[in-house]
């Protein structure tokens, strides 16, 4: 009887494209994948550590999956490993731990490891190089054997989405910004060289995707450690040019990594989706040189108003409805934001143009340098900020999606998959458009539209304000001409 696994994947988009990594690399070894319930002999914790709470999460995710299946032998990998082995090999029920920077081999170590008696380790074994961090400070330490992405990076298959994939191009980061963790846990900036990613990419269309995220720790570093002139734009534009894949989606950037030519492709290739997502975490300047971000109040408004420009022309030149969409990380709470700057926020935020907005509190976070600030902001105030801000997202969210109904024009849509609908049912397929508008159709078969390009006409809106999400209810009304390659 094959062997089976179950992966728990917490924190963010590069997580989940390793936990894909992980799942094919045990395909391919003759493993199946079950859920958690079914009594799998491997279980994965793929751990986050960006805050304190998300680290104690991880621990009991790994206690959980112990409990529940006792024979099991329970892996803590990820960024909590990488940060903190030994702490993470104490939690109740991990065998192994193994850090971000032995990742690509985790199977060979587990497999290697895996018969070790349980009586011979009082906690969890260490696998590969990873050691606890003795002091962080600003720098990346030489003693790190961080994998270069070439050897870390694997065409996706059927694994990934039916629709849409992530694609990983870039690993690391050297920012430091003073609230984040990330840097010691993903180590120094490193590329997937173009090659691979236009090698990757090819093997996605091979499966039939019809979109593809880039994605990665600071994705705006692409090519800074790659000993050639080559950025992100440079990259998109060979992607674009190398590759037919009918939509290309760029992941978060900060204001000024929205280069001028990344802003010029959006505005003349209709397969670089027209949709911003801004890591912008505050608008204000006090707050973002606290923060140690390397841009300014002006240049977020600046950013804002050419992207929204651009939008205005994409209305013109092909009828966009609803122009580029923009969807910002704001962060609320950190030490140093009085009740002033906060005011000044809200209202800022509330003079520029963008679409949603996805809202923090400010979370600590052991070994970093915002631990070190004045002007702590109480917990109960960080959460009625996040929720004056929430309101405000939703406000703007539903005024955005409202105009596009008003508007009565047709959207094309790429549909992913059945979801529960407004009425409770499954009977919703949903999908984007272009431009990251939500949408559903209620339909008898709804898996049978999976990745399916259609016409719909907007009917209704869907307003969560729980979750901030607005989608729009449509009905299809014709199929798709073929997209642009």
């Amino acid at each position: 009887m094959a062997r089976r696994f179950a992966i728990k994947t917490l924190g963010c988009k590069a997580n989940a494209y390793d936990t894909h990594l992980l799942q094919q690399e045990l395909a391919r070894r003759g493993w199946s994948p079950v859920s958690l319930q079914e009594g799998p002999d491997l279980v994965v914790i793929n751990s986050c550590t960006v805050t304190n709470e998300a680290d104690r999460q991880s621990r009991k995710e790994a206690t959980r999956a112990a409990r529940h299946n006792p024979r099991a032998r329970v892996v803590m990998t990820g960024c909590a490993a990488e940060i903190a082995p030994k702490r993470m090999a104490q939690a109740n029920g991990v065998h192994f731990v193994v850090g971000n920077q032995d990742k690509a081999r985790l199977v060979d170590l587990v497999m290697e490891a895996w018969d070790t008696p349980e009586s011979e380790a009082e906690a969890g074994i260490i696998l590969g190089d990873v050691d606890n961090y003795q002091k962080m400070k600003a720098s990346h330490p030489a003693d790190r054997n961080w994998p270069i992405p070439e050897a870390a990076f694997l065409a996706p298959t059927g694994a990934l989405s039916a629709t849409r994939a992530f694609l990983k191009i870039q690993e690391g980061c050297d920012a430091f910004c003073t609230f984040c963790i990330i840097p010691f846990a993903r180590g120094p900036a490193r590329s997937l060289r173009p090659a691979r990613v236009i090698e990757n990419i090819r093997s996605m269309e091979a499966a039939g995707l019809q979109e593809i995220v880039l994605t990665g720790t600071a994705l705006g570093d692409y090519g800074s450690d790659l000993g050639i002139d080559v950025g992100l734009d440079d990259l998109v534009s060979m992607i674009l040019r190398e590759t037919t894949i009918p939509r290309l989606r760029i992941s978060s950037l900060d204001p000024l990594e929205l280069s001028p030519g990344i802003r010029r492709i959006l505005a003349t290739n209709e397969r670089l989706c027209p949709h911003v997502h801004m890591s912008l975490q505050s608008p204000h300047s006090t707050i973002l040189r606290r923060m140690k971000r390397h841009y300014t109040a002006e240049d977020v408004k600046d950013s804002l108003l050419e992207i929204e420009e651009i939008g205005l022309q994409l209305g013109t030149e092909r009828n966009l409805i609803g122009g580029i969409f923009v969807g910002m990380d704001v962060i609320t709470g950190f030490p140093g934001e009085t009740d002033e700057i906060f005011q000044w926020t809200y209202e800022r935020l509330s003079e520029l143009p963008w679409s949603r907005l996805h809202v923090f509190p400010y979370s600590e976070r052991e070994g970093t340098a915002a631990l070190r600030l004045d002007g702590v902001v109480p917990k109960q105030e960080r959460k009625r900020r996040v929720r004056a801000l929430m309101d405000l997202s939703t406000e703007r969210h539903t005024k955005h999606c409202q105009a596009i109904l008003d508007a009565d024009a047709p959207l094309t849509v790429l549909l992913e998959g059945a979801v529960r609908g407004p009425d409770g049912s499954r009977q919703w397929a949903t999908g984007t458009t272009s431009n990251y508008l939500r949408v559903l159709v209620k339909d008898d078969e709804p898996e049978a539209l999976t990745n399916q390009h259609v016409i719909v006409e907007p009917m209704d809106l869907h307003v969560d304000k729980r979750a901030g999400d607005v989608a729009l209810l449509a009905r299809i009304i014709d199929e798709a001409p073929p997209r642009p390659r």
